[in-house]
């Protein structure tokens, strides 16, 4: 009896490896129980293009300049690629980088103050002391060159599996990092194990004197993490990796606070234990969003999927989740916001975890307008704007024009409002109307808005400080803005 056991046992461990592309390949698939327990979203062809293809596993996407991306690919390489002359232009090689697994080249950013001092910071695994450990490493781009500079956090925890690996910059200029758990689930209750963690540092690597456990420690008890991204407020919001295996599911969007335990692996899901804090919303325990990438826009936040193979919309207000694209491209990684306003995020279908499809992998641009609910689009049937158009650079004096129908007038008047990107008012004026208003039909309208650039931030190198909205407010009888009808429209201001 016991030989036929083991018997069974070889054989069942032969067909396993024999077969295990196809079964790793299987088990990464996304599972159909996502298309009926969360809403989906838009595919339709209009909404997005794909900008360049034929990549290696990109992890991250990061804006040099309005027309150039650094991309880097998990094997070691990072590339800089021009989307205006769809090309690749340098190509560099970090040899210490250690491909294995999840691991490898991972998570990339660039300082604030970039085209001052051309400072790049890399996220990778590699091995020391025939160990292997993750790595944040600073680099400066010059003259085709990229040259390494300094360690700013060494000997991360790394394994095969869970090495987080997303880096960026905060508004407060420090610069956070995300590590995973390295597959060794006890690393992220000990807040003394930079293993899953977020990190917090300043841009040389020294520890910021107000972190809680006067380490790089900012918050702990994560899984892995991947994403992270701060609202219009300044909160921080990241996403993690729940349970794996047969059980797999549990994933999280979580609110993260300096010092606090994210409960890892001692509760999950909707769990709650003193000390510890529940995530604001799970993907349950029977479906994965695999969360990959994250940013926030316009009161949402975004993140990729790769066993979700999808890109996620979570309205922070109405706590409603839906999924876009569900299936469209496969898996999908690297996810940021274009200085020109569009969304660019990267396919992950050469991981070997899906099979590839012609010209994998990708980078797709997305119009984030075609993502948002309707009372955030540009045009309904009441309202038109013809000029300026959404994400448009402009320069003051800037000229409005479009169409509204009479109702929208009070007096043949109705407010704008042009603000920064934190809802700064930077000018206001009022359109006017440019014919007869007292009516139901559609009335032309011009405004003239005139502003100062030098309200600005100083860090003009963050194409934040660049973006801003533009607000067209229906006036009723007492001159008050009616918000219900409020247009938004985000724009570029053109320094």
């Amino acid at each position: 009896m016991k030989k036929l056991i083991f018997l069974i046992f070889i054989g069942v461990a032969a067909v396993v490896f024999l077969f295990k592309d196809y079964f790793e390949k299987l088990y990464f698939q996304p599972q159909k129980a996502i298309e009926k327990k969360v809403e989906k979203g838009i595919s339709e062809i209009k909404s997005y293009e794909i900008v360049f293809s034929n990549l290696e596993i990109p992890w991250s996407i990061v804006f040099l300049n309005e027309n150039q991306i650094l991309v880097t690919e998990r094997q070691g390489r990072v590339k800089i690629i021009d989307l205006k002359e769809k090309r690749i232009v340098q190509n560099f090689e970090i040899k210490e980088v250690k491909h294995i697994g999840e691991g490898g080249l991972l998570g990339a950013e660039i300082h604030p103050k970039f085209k001052e001092n051309g400072f790049i910071y890399l996220y990778y695994t590699t091995e020391k002391d025939e160990e292997l450990i993750n790595r944040v490493e600073r680099y400066i781009l010059k003259d085709s060159e990229l040259t390494k500079d300094k360690v700013i956090v060494d000997n991360i925890p790394a394994s095969s599996v869970h090495n987080g690996g997303r880096i960026k910059f905060s508004p407060d200029g420090y610069l956070y990092i995300t590590t995973g758990d390295a597959g060794n689930s006890e690393n992220a209750q000990n807040v003394n194990s930079l293993a899953g963690k977020i990190l917090r540092v300043k841009d040389d690597g020294s520890i910021p004197e107000d972190n809680p456990f006067k380490n790089e420690v900012y918050a702990y008890g994560i899984r892995n993490s991947q994403g992270i991204s701060w609202d219009k407020n300044g909160n921080l919001w990241s996403i993690d990796h729940g349970r794996s295996g047969i059980k797999s599911g549990l994933d999280e969007i979580n609110l993260i606070e300096k010092g606090k335990n994210y409960g890892w692996p001692l509760i999950q899901g909707d769990e709650k234990k003193e000390g510890m804090e529940t995530p604001i919303i799970n993907s349950g325990p029977d479906i994965t969003w695999a969360p990959a990438d994250l940013i926030y826009y316009e009161g949402n936040l975004f993140f990729t999927g790769l066993r979700g193979q999808g890109l996620y919309q979570y309205n922070i207000q109405n706590r409603n989740l839906k999924v876009h694209f569900f299936q469209q491209f496969g898996r999908l990684r690297a996810l940021t916001l274009g200085p020109d306003g569009y969304f660019y995020l990267s396919t992950s279908n050469r991981d070997g975890r899906n099979y590839p499809q012609e010209g994998d992998d990708k980078i797709i641009k997305i119009t984030p307008q075609y993502l948002l609910s309707e009372k955030t689009i540009y045009k309904n049937d009441q309202i038109e704007i013809f000029s300026p158009k959404p994400n448009e650079k402009i320069k003051s004096p800037l000229k409005i024009t479009g169409q509204a129908r009479g109702n929208w007038f009070f007096e043949a008047t109705f407010p704008i409002v042009l603000t920064d990107w934190n809802g700064k008012i930077i000018a206001e004026s009022y359109a006017q109307a440019k014919g007869e208003w007292m009516t139901t039909d559609f009335v032309p309208f011009e405004a003239i808005l005139n502003f100062e650039t030098t309200v600005f931030s100083d860090t003009l190198e963050n194409h934040f400080s660049r973006r801003g909205y533009l607000i067209l407010q229906k006036n009723n009888p007492s001159g008050l803005p009616e918000h219900d009808n409020t247009l938004k429209i985000p724009v570029i201001f053109d320094f």
